[in-house]
């Protein structure tokens, strides 16, 4: 085996070690998200806001607590099985923790620090799963 081969590996391995991170942050996220889902739906007051009929930009905060419940399933899926190293689950990794991080942009004022931490999340995970990751899918042996 030359320096070379064995380099690329170890860079290879590196990546693949971001992409289980991310696979793991997007469990862990998937398991916030239905929690706070969960907070938001059965309890009117989780916002903390002062307005008349409880709407967050047209949303309810019922609703937008279902769309996290939702949200955070499929997180918590996807997450699975990028750690296995699914193709498919990064394109819905890219997707989900997108429309996720724009959709806490919505709380961001009623809840600024859960807003940004999972906006957080969300922006590390996509760092993980977009850069290099042929490289990382050797690094899994695929």
């Amino acid at each position: 085996m030359s320096q070379t081969d064995s380099s690329n590996k170890v860079k290879a391995s590196t990546w693949a070690t971001w992409v289980a991170f991310a696979a793991i942050m997007m469990m862990l996220g998937g398991v916030f998200s239905v929690i706070a889902g969960l907070a938001a739906t059965f309890d009117d007051e989780y916002f903390g806001m002062g307005t008349a009929n409880g709407e967050i930009f047209l949303l309810s905060g019922t609703a937008l607590g279902i769309f996290w419940i939702v949200i955070g399933v499929i997180k918590a899926w996807a997450g699975f099985a990028l750690i296995q190293g699914r193709e498919w689950a990064r394109v819905v990794t890219i997707l989900i923790c997108a429309l996720h991080a724009t959709t806490n942009l919505l709380t961001l004022t009623a809840q600024p620090f859960l807003s940004l931490l999972f906006i957080a999340f969300n922006l590390i995970v996509l760092y993980a799963v977009t850069v290099r990751w042929e490289e990382s899918k050797i690094g899994m042996g695929d």
